[in-house]
């Protein structure tokens, strides 16, 4: 076992992926979980025979780490943000975030307000715990009238994100905010409410040492209407550094970060591109989930992970850019209605698409889903990831792989089996 330790708070989806890697790199992986839980869904995927260690969050838990020789501390997932933040502060002080803007990294309110108090251009936004409070907002003239997204302030997957058409109804949905526990356990106790942005969504991921943000991958999102859902996942595609608009996206980004305090560790940085230049969305403090970093990794040759395994052994500085090896795309499948599923064999012939990588399919014929409403309720049903050296062959295999999805059937039949 190794003397030095790497504390993983929260090793959960693509957090899995961190304690393998520090132990091929000679360090003990130590399992760090904050509370509440979150649901099953994010920690079906943590393994406890990965760690050599596994901690729950309690009043000593610091003075357990501190007997420890700790190299660095890092968020797994998204609800081990801010337990990660602390003991990195009181830990490892060299490789840790600014303190006094922690809540700037979790709170989506207060990450747009010091994202705007750098100079950076952002939505009109306001945060509140009472309905009330947004009264004034809402009638200003560069907001009245406007599609109104309003969120949990610590809102995480899409969970409780909600358009409001025209601005109508706005009050409604803030009480109905308002108090809701999310998936991760958190209780809304206050609620963003934004300005919609128009434009294409993208995502910069990138992993910070000493302050410089190096970006390991850049995506575009396509997110679609679904029912009353306006921005459901659909597709993600990897983009060269080359493309057309990265360059200022990752400009926009890094001084997103600076703006945050954020100093060390992987972040996943979702922007609007608008009509008016980039406009963030929100920094999540932690990898890409989802399996988005292994599909980076296919993308380009790296990811978050690596970076901090090079970072932890002292190898130099690397080039603040990446190589696109691959066109890869990450196709989420949805349905529009509530049901028992009829016919999940359609999705089969996926996998003999010639650049198909994986088929996650998390139902069978008998199984009731719901509507697909956000990342989550999409993950319930299913993914491809599609990737090779020639992009027209992915763009050809991805038509297929819509075709097929566009049988699925959903009926109100007996469930079939148990």
């Amino acid at each position: 076992m190794s003397n030095r330790h790497v504390i993983i708070v929260d090793p959960y989806s693509s957090g899995v992926l961190y304690a393998p890697a520090v132990r091929r790199a000679g360090f003990s992986p130590v399992a760090v979980r904050s509370t509440p839980f979150p649901a099953a869904q994010f920690t079906n995927a943590f393994r406890p025979g990965d760690f050599d260690h596994d901690l729950i969050q309690g009043d000593a838990l610091t003075d357990q780490l501190a007997a420890l020789n700790v190299a660095a501390v890092i968020p797994g997932s998204e609800s081990g943000v801010s337990l990660a933040d602390r003991l990195a502060a009181a830990l490892t002080p060299q490789a840790a975030n600014v303190p006094a803007l922690a809540n700037c990294r979790r709170h989506k309110g207060h990450m747009i307000n010091a994202v705007a108090a750098a100079g950076l251009p952002v939505a009109p936004t306001i945060f509140v715990r009472d309905a009330k409070e947004a009264a004034d907002f809402v009638t200003r003239p560069d907001v009245a009238g406007h599609d109104l997204v309003i969120k949990p302030a610590t809102s995480v997957s899409t969970d409780g994100v909600t358009l409001a058409p025209g601005g109508r109804d706005w009050r409604s949905i803030v009480n109905n905010l308002l108090g809701r526990t999310n998936a991760t356990g958190v209780r809304a106790d206050e609620i963003v409410i934004q300005r919609r942005l128009r434009g294409t969504e993208f995502v910069v991921n990138t992993f910070t040492a000493n302050g410089r943000h190096a970006v390991t991958d850049v995506c575009r999102y396509t997110k679609v209407s679904n029912g009353d859902s306006f921005a459901v996942y659909q597709d993600v595609e990897f983009l060269g550094m080359d493309e057309p608009d990265v360059p200022e996206l990752v400009s926009y980004v890094r001084r997103a970060l600076d703006a945050i305090g954020f100093r060390f560790g992987a972040a996943h940085t979702e922007v609007m591109l608008t009509p008016d230049g980039p406009r963030l969305i929100e920094v999540n403090s932690r990898i890409a989930g989802s399996g988005m970093a292994a599909a980076a990794e296919l993308a380009t040759g790296d990811n978050a992970v690596r970076r901090l395994v090079r970072h932890l052994r002292g190898e130099p500085d690397e080039a603040e850019g990446f190589s696109l090896r691959r066109s890869v795309k990450v196709a989420m499948f949805m349905t529009a209605e509530s049901g028992v599923v009829l016919n999940a064999e359609v999705f089969e012939p996926i996998r003999t698409l010639p650049t198909c990588r994986g088929l996650t399919l998390n139902v069978r014929n008998g199984d009731r889903i719901e509507a697909t409403t956000d990342l989550l309720s999409s993950l319930r049903l299913g993914w491809a990831l599609l990737a090779h050296q020639d992009p027209d062959l992915v763009a050809r295999d991805h038509i297929k792989l819509r075709e097929c999805a566009a049988h699925l059937r959903i009926g109100n039949t007996v469930k079939l089996h148990s």
